[in-house]
């Protein structure tokens, strides 16, 4: 059986033509999309417009939060409205506090962080980090951008997983699975390895959270019969 290909980010903030944008991305090969938008009624069009594509289509918010409390108050308020939550971590203490809140599915590093990535991270680090690729095409994060995936690899491979995303606005910016993968291989990684950072991790991910969001979920390992 083949893998089932999953662009962890498509950002629709921006006006975009959706029935071209699911077109591009079944043609690229995905059969599932998670995607963010400040418009909650255009993302729920985008996931019926999805139907229709056979393209299976999930909400995620992005939360850039300035320090911990305010972290801690969004996944209090949205973690239920999302099937994915992804943190974007500007600052030390967001990015330890995102690393092991259950409730954070993807922590994401900005290039130029001013931080490092090091053992005090990598000991408490649970969650997926997430490698937006969008940033390697922009001219001016390139740098910095693979500066940042280097040191991801390094020192957070094998302590946990990696998903390479998209985060595209616009069909251009769309890349194929293999393209996306080919980040980590880039980086050393094996090309099965990779392939599963935009395939199994992030489908494992959303089959978690499609069960914790069931009516008959009730805690972890607890299901509701009947």
């Amino acid at each position: 059986m083949g893998r089932s290909y999953v662009d962890f980010w498509i950002n629709l903030d921006e006006e975009v033509d959706q029935s071209e944008m699911l077109s591009e991305i079944r043609k690229l090969g995905f059969r599932r999309v998670v995607v963010s938008s400040m418009d909650k009624a255009r993302l729920e069009e985008f996931k019926k417009l999805g139907e229709s594509f056979g393209v299976e289509v999930y909400g995620k918010i992005v939360l850039v939060p300035e320090d911990r409390p305010a972290l801690l108050k969004d996944l209090r308020s949205r973690r239920g409205e999302y099937e994915v939550v992804s943190v974007i971590c500007n600052n030390l203490e967001v990015a330890l506090t995102s690393a092991r809140d259950s409730r954070v599915d993807t922590v994401i590093f900005p290039p130029g962080k001013k931080f490092r990535i090091d053992k005090g991270v990598a000991a408490v680090i649970k969650n997926s980090i997430e490698l937006p690729f969008r940033w390697l095409v922009d001219e001016t994060t390139r740098r910095e951008f693979i500066r940042l995936a280097f040191e991801v690899v390094n020192h957070l491979f094998g302590k946990t997983s990696i998903i390479v995303s998209s985060s595209a606005s616009r069909p251009l910016e769309l890349r194929s699975p293999f393209e996306l993968s080919s980040l980590l291989e880039v980086l050393g990684l094996d090309r099965n390895v990779a392939l599963d950072s935009v395939s199994t991790i992030p489908g494992r991910i959303i089959e978690t959270n499609l069960l914790k969001l069931s009516p008959s979920y009730v805690a972890r390992g607890v299901l509701r019969v009947g």
